[in-house]
């Protein structure tokens, strides 16, 4: 896991950016914002939000910004344009936000769900044929 020291704000995040951009990063900010207590800690290079652990970032370009979150799953859709395996709980997605409109109702859920499911660590549900493991207590 990446580490960065340091106190940055979103404006530091994307100075290197045009002005549509800081505007676009400050809208996805509230939306993070809006799936409950959550932290948003902008680092040197990228933004992460975390629940009870890290489950959504974005990381500004020259024009656009790419979110990105993590699911259980994979989600198949053309807005997608890269997911990352780190095994059968964790699969990245990151996908490119170019104008509002981009940061509408689907990627909303797709955050929710994200939120809910990995950065809440809800618990997984059993493999199929088999068993679901027992805590020890």
């Amino acid at each position: 896991m990446w580490h960065s020291c340091g106190q940055f704000s979103l404006e530091d995040l994307c100075a290197r950016s045009s002005p549509e951009v800081l505007a676009l990063a400050r809208r996805y900010v509230r939306l993070l914002r809006s799936l409950g207590d959550v932290q948003v800690l902008p680092q040197r290079t990228r933004l992460v939000c975390v629940a009870r652990v890290r489950f959504a970032g974005m990381t500004p370009r020259s024009d656009h910004i790419v979110v990105a979150f993590a699911l259980r799953r994979r989600v198949r859709s053309a807005r997608v344009a890269r997911v990352e395996s780190y095994g059968p709980r964790w699969q990245s997605h990151q996908v490119p936000v170019r104008r509002p409109a981009d940061l509408d109702a689907e990627l909303a859920a797709w955050l929710r769900e994200s939120h809910d499911v990995v950065g809440m660590q809800a618990p997984s549900p059993p493999a199929r044929g088999g068993r679901a493991r027992r805590e020890r207590g």
